[in-house]
């Protein structure tokens, strides 16, 4: 398991740093750009089973298309680029927990 985990170490370097790129460049992109964009991370992140990461790009990806002024970006971003550090064996927990951490500073 850990040399899997290591092989993915670059995987997400690499998503980690076009997160951030995505971060400064987004409010200026237009929402199909951005879509793109998003669609490309959660992609790279299905490709290589990373199901935390799919998922918080997911519900990223649906939040702009219902409302992008509305949509809470730094919260998303934050999320993303600590779903590129988790393991293979907690992701779905990780999904989860970070969800609910969006959900929540969302509402309170």
């Amino acid at each position: 398991m850990q040399l899997h985990d290591d092989a993915r170490l670059p995987i997400c370097a690499n998503l980690y740093t076009q997160i951030e790129q995505l971060e400064q460049d987004c409010r200026s992109m237009t929402l199909p750009a951005l879509h793109e964009a998003i669609d490309e991370i959660r992609t790279k992140a299905v490709a290589h089973h990373l199901v935390a990461l799919e998922g918080i790009a997911h519900a990223f990806e649906r939040s702009i298309a219902r409302n992008r002024q509305a949509t809470a970006f730094g919260l998303y971003f934050d999320q993303l680029k600590l779903a590129t550090g988790c393991a293979a064996a907690d992701t779905d927990t990780a999904r989860d927990a970070m969800l609910a951490a969006i959900s929540v500073r969302l509402t309170g």
